[in-house]
């Protein structure tokens, strides 16, 4: 059965005229399979599955498009990239892998943190040994002072710390400084004129064990040194100065007790005066601030300092009536002169927060006190015996650490004050390693293999995975 398509009559398949309307119905596609109306709309059925088809077709060509173009974007940044990048692509894509076929269940990696690191600052962490390899010295500087002085002197002439210790940090350019030194010990003694025994006589029997320094405060000291270190300054201007936190100053007052509950035995022999001479305590000098001064050259440069000097003096009467003598005894303990000097406004600004962490964290170690122990019974065994003190070499030194006992009580407390400067700052800690801050820092960072410390202020900094997080105490 065929009908014909120009007027829709059914025929029989051997019909080759329409019986309806004459047409040739042999002609080719002068006849359909189906009536008229069904064949419009099979039409019509053909042109929209063509459409739907067209689009399809086109969203898959623009997705394939896509395609290419980030293949080539991803494969170009694949060969920028270092070796190190590409293991770290591919550890992440099979991470994710991974995640997406089971549901992220298995994954124990963290996410992967950004680098920032702007807010903060990178120090440098140093220990200072001497010629006989023992540890003396601990410090922690910026980064970029990286011009580096330490120095071991073993001819001080001090009878209680003969071995002075001094560590200087600056910049390429000069223009900042950080500078520590160790405890000093000076003696001054006055004495009547009368009697069989004179303050020449004296002098003669220390034969340069102790030095005769008269101590009337740590602002004159400090303007001595001063001038010492700036021949050219035509005027000192003293800025003020800083009380330190509580907790230190109760550390500090522990020394000057144990110095006091020693009390005054040895002080004849040391000062070649009668064993019969009394000693009666008459006043304690204490200064334990943090002091500011700013320095005008006579070339019109500025120079800002700051200063951190503990120090204690004890003042003693003392009389002898058999020999006619009388006078005063001043023993002064400087236990440390640390400094940061800047040669402008914004290079003061820019380190003072850098002082703090030099202060904080600088420390002797307690082999340099067991030598200055060592060493000072030495001095005092000479001047006992009427010897000129024999001062030490680093040879010399080596040979005494071996002799060397457990530090005494006062060098311990020094020690003790010494490790306590973090004051109403911050302790971290981790994996044995502890960095005192100012209490504005929020994080710490160390990285071990470089000696290399990054703090901030700033919470969600962070220096690279290759630094150990610290934890606040």
């Amino acid at each position: 059965m065929k009908y014909c398509k120009k007027c829709g009559m059914l025929l029989e398949d051997n019909m080759e005229i329409c019986i309806g309307c004459g047409n040739d119905v042999t002609v080719k596609g002068s006849t359909t399979k189906y009536p008229e109306a069904v064949e419009k709309q099979i039409e019509l059925e053909k042109k929209e599955a063509g459409k739907k088809n067209m689009g399809v077709l086109a969203v898959i060509l623009v997705f394939v498009v896509m395609l290419l173009m980030v293949g080539i974007f991803v494969s170009q940044m694949f060969i920028n990239m270092t070796d190190e990048q590409r293991e770290a692509n591919r550890s992440s894509f099979a991470q994710r892998l991974m995640d997406s076929m089971t549901g992220g269940n298995n994954s124990d990696s963290k996410k992967k943190k950004e680098v920032k690191d702007d807010a903060g600052a990178y120090y440098k962490q140093m220990t200072v040994q001497d010629a006989a390899g023992h540890d003396v010295f601990y410090a922690v500087y910026p980064e970029d002072l990286s011009k580096i002085d330490h120095s071991i002197d073993y001819q001080r002439e001090s009878q209680r710390y003969p071995a002075a210790f001094t560590f200087i940090a600056t910049n390429e350019d000069n223009t900042t400084q950080l500078t520590y030194t160790s405890p000093q010990h000076y003696q001054y003694i006055s004495m009547t004129t009368e009697g069989d025994i004179t303050t020449d006589d004296v002098q003669y029997a220390l034969q340069g064990g102790a030095s005769f320094y008269n101590f009337t405060s740590v602002e004159n000291y400090l303007k001595e040194i001063i001038r010492q270190a700036y021949p050219s300054a035509k005027k000192i201007e003293d800025m003020g100065s800083e009380d330190v936190p509580a907790q230190v100053n109760e550390s500090f007052e522990k020394v000057v007790k144990t110095y006091e509950d020693a009390g005054t035995e040895g002080f004849s022999t040391l000062f070649g005066l009668p064993a019969t001479t009394e000693f009666k305590h008459n006043n304690t000098y204490k200064s334990n601030k943090f002091m500011d001064y700013r320095i005008l050259t006579k070339e019109d440069h500025a120079v800002s300092c700051r200063f951190y000097v503990p120090v204690f003096c004890t003042v003693y009467d003392y009389s002898d009536d058999s020999a006619g003598i009388y006078g005063q005894v001043l023993d002064c303990y400087i236990l440390t002169v640390s400094s940061f000097e800047a040669g402008s406004d914004e290079l003061y600004d820019w380190y003072e927060d850098a002082f703090e962490m030099f202060v904080y964290n600088s420390k002797l170690y307690d082999d340099f006190f067991k030598l200055n122990d060592a060493y000072a019974k030495s001095v005092s065994d000479s001047i006992a015996a009427g010897n000129v003190p024999t001062f030490l070499t680093d040879d010399k030194a080596g040979e005494m650490y071996s002799g060397a006992g457990e530090t005494g009580k006062l060098s311990k407390a020094i020690e003790d004050f010494m490790g306590s400067h973090a004051g109403e700052g911050t302790e971290f800690s981790a994996e044995g390693h502890t960095i005192h801050t100012p209490k504005d820092i929020k994080l710490v960072y160390i990285n071990p293999d470089k000696d290399l410390i990054y703090v901030s202020p700033d919470e969600t900094d962070y220096p690279g995975s290759e630094f150990i997080e610290l934890e606040a105490k």
